[in-house]
Formats: structure tokens, sequence, C-alpha cells
């Protein structure tokens, strides 16, 4: 195995820790919920049909009706999964096509991003308007491959990748990211200086964008 780099080492542990197998275990959405009924609700179904059927005299005639049936169960089970899987799958795709990413798992559109930002800045919704701008610079982030998109990262895995890759721009991420937390996770009062240092944020990323 050829010798790695300390940098490489590092960026190779970072990307084997923010795999969905290392994040926390989450509750069943939608989709696996939704399956799961239709799973048991067949099965019911099924069983019903061959205690019907076997259950009493039924000869042949019952054996060719119970085959029937259970073929009809199955056509019903493999539809009903295939349609839920396709209305699952596709949704990233217009995801995508309308250039979303991925923020602490939520999909996020950075143009609505910054209406949200600049329709409750102007009106002095410091908390929304914190939060719409922190999402803002994590894009930002993202688009300008100081950190990788992926599901489930938090406001510290963001902030390793800034100390790895931009250390120059950690003071700032920091600082943004304490204001963001205190508006997303607590009660306490949210005003002009959260949003301040959420901008500030934002400035040093566009300047860092910027070609020397």
């Amino acid at each position: 195995m050829a010798d790695l780099s300390n940098d490489e080492a590092n960026d190779l542990a970072e990307e084997i820790l923010l795999r969905s197998e290392f994040l926390p275990a989450r509750e069943p959405g939608l989709f696996s919920r939704s399956v799961d009924r239709v799973l048991s609700e067949v099965g019911d179904f099924i069983a019903w049909i061959f205690g019907s059927v076997f259950g009493g005299s039924g000869g042949a005639a019952g054996n060719v009706l119970a085959i029937v049936l259970l073929c009809v169960a199955a056509v019903v089970l493999i539809t009903a999964v295939v349609k839920a899987f396709s209305g699952r799958v596709r949704t990233p795709d217009k995801d995508n096509s309308a250039g979303t990413r991925v923020v602490f798992d939520e999909v996020v559109a950075p143009q609505q991003l910054q209406v949200e930002l600049s329709r409750h800045r102007a009106a002095g919704e410091w908390r929304p308007a914190v939060i719409a701008g922190f999402r803002l610079s994590v894009v930002g982030l993202i688009e300008a491959n100081i950190a990788r998109e992926v599901a489930g990262a938090t406001t510290g895995d963001f902030a390793t990748a800034v100390e790895r890759r931009r250390p120059e721009l950690l003071s700032a991420y920091r600082s943004g990211a304490s204001s963001f937390e205190q508006a997303f996770y607590s009660d306490f009062e949210i005003d002009e200086s959260h949003m301040i240092k959420v901008e500030a944020l934002l400035s040093s990323l566009a300047v860092a964008e910027q070609p020397s």
C-alpha cells in the first residue's frame, strides 16, 4: 500500500467517518414505514386466504383457487412496491435539476435561501435570517470544495473541513456556527449581532472564492 501524507490520511479518515454506516441511526422514514405497512397487510391477506381455503374442505378446486389468489396478491405487492420506489427515486432527480444541495440532512435551494435571508433581514426577523444565512454559507463551503456534501454532516464536521482546507476561515466559521446553533436549537433571544457574525462568514467566503 502506498504511503499517504498526513493531509491525505486525514481526508480519507474524514470521508470514511461521514459514510452512512457510521452516522447515527435514524427513525425509519415515510417510505420505509409505507413499504412495511404494505408488506404486513399483504401478508395478513395471504394468511387469511390460506386459512379460508385450507381450513375447510376444498380439494383440488381449493388448491387452484389458493394458487390464483396468491398470484394476485403477489402482483399487488410488487406493483405497490414498484410505485412507491419510483416515487422515492424521482424526487432527487428533480431536486438536482433545480440546483439544490443537502445541508444538515435537508434539501435546500440556494436561491430560495438567499430570498429568505433578504426578506427576514429586511423585516428584522433575526432568527430565521440567521438560519437561512448560515445554511447559505454551508452551501458556499460545499461549492468551493472546502467541505463535502454529505447527508447528516454537522456543524462540527464542517468546522473540521474548514480547519483542514481553509484554516484562515475557521474563526469566521465558528462565530457564524455559534449564532446558527443558538438560533436553531435554543430559545435565546436572537438579535442583529448574531446576523452580523453570519454575514461576516458569508463575506469571508465570497472573498475566498475570488480568483487571486
